[in-house]
């Protein structure tokens, strides 16, 4: 009887010893493992940071390429800087090409940040354009815009679109929703963005107002020229 108890004991002791080892080992694997996740939290925090300041110093008056596609095909482009300036038929072919390989560094160049929007998502905006002298719906934007029209009359009326509808600080979470649909690309890409895509919309919007009460006036002015 009393070696049966000191068995028992014996192996209660080995399995307890077991098992702490086993425990010690998760604990430090789990303390190791806590320390590099804060610490990537804490560097990507710090990115999303320095991103942001970034955006709101520059995004307002820096120079932005700012082009409309139909799958590889750009249909206009606005240069948006202290001026609003349009792309000439001889750049919009050229970044066509280049928007075939997904050469956004070409594209890019020297501005500090390039905005592709796809022509589809005019197709999602709630109200009818307002053109000033008429009122014309979705569809009909859509159309004149895959159309031969005059590259001014194109370029104004994506401005009119840009200014009332996309680049709109009362309503920035349309932004936002379609940039996650990736009806919309930003290059390049920075931690801000990248965030973007994984949380919420409602925690960003003031983040878009923010960020598109300067980048509005630009569009606006080549619609008043």
């Amino acid at each position: 009887m009393v070696y049966e108890q000191i068995i028992t004991i014996i192996i209660i002791t080995l399995i307890i010893v077991f098992v702490w080892g086993i425990f010690k080992r998760l604990f430090k694997l789990m303390f190791y493992a806590g320390i590099i996740i804060f610490l990537l939290l804490a560097a990507n925090t710090y990115f999303i940071y320095q991103d942001f300041k970034d955006l709101g110093e520059n995004f307002g008056v820096s120079e932005k390429k700012v082009i409309l596609k139909d799958e590889d095909k750009v249909l206009t482009g606005l240069l948006l800087n202290e001026d609003t300036d349009l792309m000439n038929d001889e750049q919009l072919n050229d970044y066509s090409s280049y928007l075939k390989g997904d050469d956004y560094e070409k594209i890019l160049g020297d501005s500090y940040k390039l905005m592709v929007f796809d022509v589809e998502i005019i197709s999602n905006l709630d109200n009818d354009i307002d053109l000033g002298y008429k009122t014309i719906t979705s569809d009909e934007a859509i159309t004149i815009l895959k159309s031969n029209s005059g590259s001014q009359e194109k370029a104004a009326l994506f401005g009119v679109i840009l200014a009332d509808e996309i680049l709109n600080s009362r309503n920035p979470l349309f932004f936002f929703s379609e940039f996650k649909n990736n009806n919309i690309i930003i290059y390049p890409e920075t931690a801000l963005f990248k965030t973007i895509k994984f949380i919420p919309l409602s925690l960003i919007k003031n983040i878009g107002k923010k960020i598109f009460e300067k980048g509005k006036e630009k569009a606006i002015s080549l619609v008043e020229e």
